[in-house]
C-alpha cells in the first residue's frame, strides 16, 4: 500500500513538474496538475498542502546544485590567471566543466528557478544571479560587478543555460551542447583579457 502512495505522490510532482516548465509556477493551477497526474484536486491536496509545497520538494535539489557550484567553483577566485593560462583551459573545457560543479546547472528545473516571480526562490534565484556577477567581474578583472556588460554576460549565461535545457532533453546532449556554449563565452573573456 505504501509503494501506491509513493506511485501517486510521484506522479503528482512529475506532472506539476512539467506544468512549471511549460506555464510556469505562477501560471500553472492545482487543477490542471491533477489533471495531469490522472487523480483528483482533493487526492493532491492528500499529498500536498498547496502549490508551494510541491514546489519546494521540486527544487529541494536544484537548490543544492546551485549551493555546489557557488561554494565550489565560484569560490576558487584564488589568482588572476594570464592570458595563455585561460587559452590552455579554454582547449580543455570539457574536461574541466565535468569535473566541476557547473554540471549540477544541467536540471531542467532550473528554468523554473529562472522563471520564478513569486515564493522565496526568487530570493535564491537573485542570490544566485549576484554571485554569478560577482564571480564574473572577477574574471573579466573589475571590481565593478554591476557595470552593463557584466550583466549582459550573465544575462548570456543564463539565457544559454536555459537554451540547453528547452532543447535537449538528453543529460549527455545537454552537457555536450553547454560545453560548446561555454567556450563561447569564455572565448570573450580570454580575448577581452588579450586586449588588456
Amino acid at each position: 500500500m505504501q509503494t501506491k502512495k509513493e506511485e501517486i505522490r510521484q506522479t503528482i510532482l512529475e506532472a506539476a513538474q512539467r506544468e512549471f516548465l511549460i506555464h510556469g509556477y505562477e501560471g500553472s493551477s492545482m487543477r490542471t496538475i491533477a489533471k495531469k497526474a490522472n487523480t483528483t484536486i482533493g487526492n493532491i491536496y492528500h499529498y500536498f498542502p498547496n502549490k508551494e509545497a510541491i514546489l519546494e520538494i521540486l527544487m529541494e535539489e536544484p537548490i543544492r546544485s546551485i549551493h555546489k557550484v557557488i561554494d565550489n567553483h565560484m569560490a576558487e577566485q584564488k589568482r588572476i590567471y594570464s592570458y595563455d593560462e585561460l587559452k590552455e583551459a579554454l582547449d580543455g573545457i570539457e574536461d574541466i566543466i565535468e569535473e566541476s560543479d557547473l554540471f549540477y546547472l544541467m536540471d531542467e528545473r532550473m528554468i523554473i528557478l529562472f522563471d520564478l516571480k513569486t515564493t522565496r526562490f526568487v530570493e535564491v534565484r537573485e542570490w544566485f544571479v549576484k554571485a554569478c556577477k560577482q564571480h564574473l567581474a572577477w574574471h573579466m578583472g573589475t571590481e565593478d560587478e554591476d557595470s552593463a556588460y557584466v550583466d549582459i554576460i550573465t544575462d548570456m549565461f543564463i539565457a544559454s543555460v536555459r537554451h540547453v535545457l528547452m532543447e535537449h532533453k538528453n543529460v549527455e546532449q545537454s552537457k555536450k551542447e553547454f560545453c560548446k556554449v561555454f567556450r563561447m563565452l569564455c572565448a570573450g573573456l580570454i580575448s577581452n583579457r588579450q586586449e588588456e
